[in-house]
């Protein structure tokens, strides 16, 4: 059935052009009138750096990411590439439309429309009844609170101007990565973590279904309206070209370059991640084991001196003459006991912390109008 109707609609696509049409201006737009504003304005727009992403490579690694992208639909997108069509990707934008929530646009002759066709036989995303449409925002959404939660140390301050992602942790890191550079990809500020940003990372981290095709067209169209905006979507908008039966005989192509596009081994060490055999960490969080060690003596001194009698003398450390080796260890012991009891009740605190906001964002995903 869905093959049927695959192949019905690329027919009717190709059909649309009696005669195919030259890799020119003349080809690529009927209306003679709006050439001179798409050479002014569009002929040069900059299309967006191509990257995708090989989801294996970093479950090697051991990131659960992969999976989340398997439950949203999201593994043919991110994995795609191959070649894109630059300007035929000017043109598709150029003539994009939206009206009365259908967008539309066409390309040498071909007119295409942004259906359920497209985004399940092109992009492959599933089209779900309860999807929840993040582009629209979330009324009472508590941004900082849900940065906070992403973070390695959620406890430090927090610049509450400029939401850097910088100390997310390493998983929260590579989502928040591939939404900027893919999912929903932006020329700037790639270290910064809008809102939209945050909606979307909880919701992929908690299984919470998500409107895709709609936040991709709505991406599409701010790109249109803004001419700052680097053109997206490059792979997607060529795959769907081909699918529609654009003829691209002629036209400009330009293949994906291995080195610079594949999100790999170099965006860890750019991002500040290194490797310890199979598992990434933070180069921050890292500390090897003769540092460890001598650390751990250093911070043990610290709480045995604490405990000593005020009146000790000039050592706080006590003597074998003035007490028992037996006694030093039962005191050493207790304030063992009594540190592990501090981590334990400091954890429990954080842990009850982020589920208050695991369990706040939910009931506002809960009562957002789908």
């Amino acid at each position: 059935m869905a093959d049927s109707r695959r192949h019905r609609r690329r027919a009717v696509g190709a059909s649309s052009s009696s005669q195919p049409r030259p890799a020119t201006i003349d080809g690529w737009i009927s209306d003679q009138e709006r050439h001179a504003d798409y050479v002014s304005s569009w002929q040069e727009r900059r299309i967006m750096a191509v990257k995708y992403i090989r989801l294996d490579f970093f479950g090697f690694y051991g990131f659960q990411f992969p999976a989340l992208f398997n439950d949203q639909g999201l593994s043919n997108l991110v994995e795609q590439n191959g070649c894109i069509y630059p300007d035929l990707i000017r043109v598709f934008y150029f003539n994009l439309r939206y009206r009365d929530g259908i967008i539309s646009t066409k390309v040498k002759g071909v007119p295409i429309i942004l259906d359920d066709d497209v985004w399940t036989n092109v992009a492959h995303l599933p089209i779900w009844d309860d999807a929840v449409k993040v582009h629209l925002g979330l009324q009472d959404f508590d941004r900082l609170l849900t940065f906070q939660s992403f973070l390695r140390h959620p406890e430090q301050q927090t610049n509450r101007r400029q939401l850097l992602v910088g100390g997310f942790k390493v998983e929260e890191r590579m989502i928040h990565y591939l939404l900027v550079w893919i999912l929903c990809p932006r020329a700037t500020n790639h270290a910064q973590c809008s809102e939209q940003d945050l909606l979307l990372l909880y919701g992929i981290l908690n299984h919470i279904h998500i409107d895709w095709p709609a936040l991709i067209a709505d991406t599409m169209v701010k790109a249109k309206k803004s001419h700052s905006y680097h053109l997206p979507y490059a792979l997607l908008i060529s795959r769907i070209l081909e699918y529609k039966g654009v003829n691209i005989e002629g036209e400009l192509v330009q293949a994906t370059q291995v080195v610079g596009s594949e999100i790999g081994d170099t965006t860890f060490r750019q991002m500040g991640f290194i490797t310890r055999g199979r598992v990434l960490i933070h180069k921050d969080d890292d500390h090897p084991d003769v540092v460890e060690d001598d650390d751990m003596d250093t911070h043990m001194a610290d709480p045995v001196s604490a405990a000593a009698p005020s009146d000790a003398g000039p050592s706080n450390i006590p003597s074998s003459s003035s007490i028992s080796m037996e006694e030093h260890f039962a005191r050493l012991s207790k304030q063992l006991e009594d540190m592990s009891l501090a981590q334990k009740t400091h954890f429990e605190a954080i842990y009850d912390w982020q589920r208050s906001v695991d369990e706040h964002m939910v009931d506002q995903f809960l009562d957002l109008d789908v």
